[in-house]
């Protein structure tokens, strides 16, 4: 199925293949638009929309710097004590994982030297890189289009030295760069926690009149849009709407504009008259029209369940919460964890897939930061179940920074199918559990690889002025037909079709600073919403 297309129908594609949204690379149109490789030239062909997709968290690796206000940045009342709480635990005992999978696989000659993981050391400094970057990153064309380019040109050495499988575009051209929906979301809410609601205002802006296309009438926004404002990716999904939503309510709070709230509030309605589902699991389907795409999402209803307690409206939910809390141990091949989500052969679909879909590790990691279920026994055997090394079949994993200055790097993979480490994940990962730690776990059970990861990403940061989306090397090609070097794989590999490869990615980015900020973009903000009525605001809406 091509974006925009006709949703597959098979099981093993239906609970997947709502993720592709939000994926660097969506094998279909990657085959449409192959080009010729020639000496030099770049051949990996356009990334598609950007895929997974999310509260406090430990900074216990950065200081503070002397008299600096982060006052801006807190995330919500209560948040900043249990942070304190669990940073003081993180200098403990520090986890080592065995070797991957990848680093067992290269041989040793074209192993780096081990080196040094350096991280940022002040977190405004690491902010600052955050700032710098986002700065930097290309807008839309015209004056009144301010959404922010998901990913910039490659960093120093490409996708490596190995050839024709290593060659990366060296940047997107005209329109078929991409401007993602969830990315610019993030964005925002990190802008708005950084106290640069102007920025964050000029992204809510550029959206306002893509779901207002005429006035009163709100429209649901697609996944990804060209420089010029075109479509690129013509599907309507739940979750990037319902974070746009979030986007929305968090200026709402931070600015007192009444108006950014009753836009949230549209979105969260229109999508549960259109999704909703009244069986015994409830929740909410996860692509639109109705019918569309008749699987139910665990992530996309934790993006609901967390739109729908900003907004006070309790009944949509309960009604997501229940569907996370059915989908614990849905997945016959993992009782102990989150399932992806249901099949898709019928509208609010109840089956499960019949060969039990990998386990992702955002359905994980943002059910611990939104509190979806909040059964705190189901989130420690959950964590108990990723927390293992990819060789025992969990999600932790270690990669090796070949192009780069060699440091092994920690994090996690997309889904227990993957290969890799996914640094977008990787950082909601350090906040989820970090925020469980110093809730429910007694001290050092959850946390102990989380100074590895925390550094891997902020060691990025120093060194790319970014976080990549991965820092494996090869090209598209590499990761289809399987490149000659294994030290060159194309990319970090979800496990569900796709592969993110090694660009500064915006998501991953934006997600850093929001684990540098402790903001929890699942969590109400503080201030709660505003009272004036909003029809003074905003003119799209009469």
């Amino acid at each position: 199925a091509t974006s925009g297309g006709p949703f597959p129908a098979s099981p093993s594609q239906s609970v997947l293949m709502m993720r592709s949204e939000r994926a660097m690379m969506l094998v279909p149109l990657l085959l449409g638009s192959m080009v010729v490789p020639s000496a030099g030239a770049a051949e990996v062909p356009e990334p598609d929309s950007n895929a997974s997709a999310r509260v406090a968290t430990p900074v216990a690796a950065i200081s503070p710097d002397p008299g600096s206000n982060t006052s801006a940045s807190a995330a919500s009342p209560n948040v900043s004590e249990v942070v304190a709480t669990s940073s003081t635990r993180l200098r403990g005992s520090v986890a080592k994982l065995p070797a991957s999978d990848f680093i067992a696989g290269v041989p040793d000659e074209r192993m780096p030297a081990a080196s040094e993981v350096r991280p940022c050391a002040q977190r405004e400094e690491c902010l600052q890189i955050v700032d710098a970057f986002l700065a930097r990153q290309p807008t839309q064309e015209g004056q009144d289009k301010s959404l922010l380019q998901a990913y910039e040109s490659p960093t120093q050495g490409g996708g490596g030295p190995c050839g024709w499988f290593c060659n990366l575009r060296p940047r997107c051209v005209s329109d078929r760069c991409r401007y993602y929906v969830y990315d610019n979301a993030v964005a925002a809410i990190y802008f708005v926690h950084r106290g640069k609601l102007s920025e964050a205002k000029r992204i809510l802006d550029t959206l306002k009149p893509l779901l207002y296309p005429q006035p009163g009438n709100l429209k649901l926004l697609y996944s990804a849009y060209a420089a010029n404002g075109d479509v690129l990716d013509w599907s309507i999904d739940t979750g990037n709407n319902a974070w746009v939503g979030m986007a929305f309510v968090h200026y709402a709070s931070a600015s007192g504009a009444s108006c950014y709230a009753r836009v949230a509030r549209d979105i969260l309605h229109s999508l549960a008259d259109q999704a909703g589902c009244d069986d015994e699991l409830q929740g909410f389907m996860g692509r639109l029209p109705r019918g569309r795409g008749k699987y139910r999402a665990t992530e996309h209803n934790i993006d609901m369940f967390a739109l729908a307690r900003m907004l006070g409206e309790t009944e949509l939910q309960e009604k997501a919460a229940s569907f996370v809390s059915h989908m614990y141990g849905f997945n016959g091949h993992a009782r102990e964890a989150y399932a992806t989500g249901t099949a898709g052969k019928q509208i609010c679909d109840t089956s499960k897939e019949d060969w039990g879909s990998p386990i992702a590790a955002d359905t994980q990691f943002w059910n611990l930061l939104s509190d979806a279920d909040p059964d705190p026994n189901r989130k420690k055997t959950s964590l108990g179940f990723v927390l293992r090394p990819e060789s025992e079949g969990g999600l932790l994993t270690e990669d090796v920074d070949i192009i780069g200055d060699g440091a092994r790097l920690a994090g996690v993979r997309f889904t227990t199918s993957g290969s890799g480490v996914q640094w977008e994940n990787t950082a909601s990962a350090v906040m989820g559990i970090g925020f469980y730690d110093s809730m429910y776990s007694e001290e050092g059970s959850a946390s102990s690889y989380l100074p590895g990861m925390q550094d891997s990403l902020l060691h990025q940061l120093l060194e790319y002025r970014s976080v990549l989306a991965s820092v494996r090397g090869g090209n598209y090609q590499a990761y289809k037909y399987g490149g000659s070097d294994p030290a060159f794989p194309g990319g970090s590999d979800t496990g569900l079709g796709w592969t993110y490869l090694r660009y500064p990615h915006l998501a991953a980015t934006t997600w850093t600073g929001l684990m540098l900020l402790e903001a929890n973009p699942f969590a109400p903000p503080g201030n709660g919403l505003p009272t004036t009525a909003p029809e003074a605001f905003c003119p799209a809406l009469r």
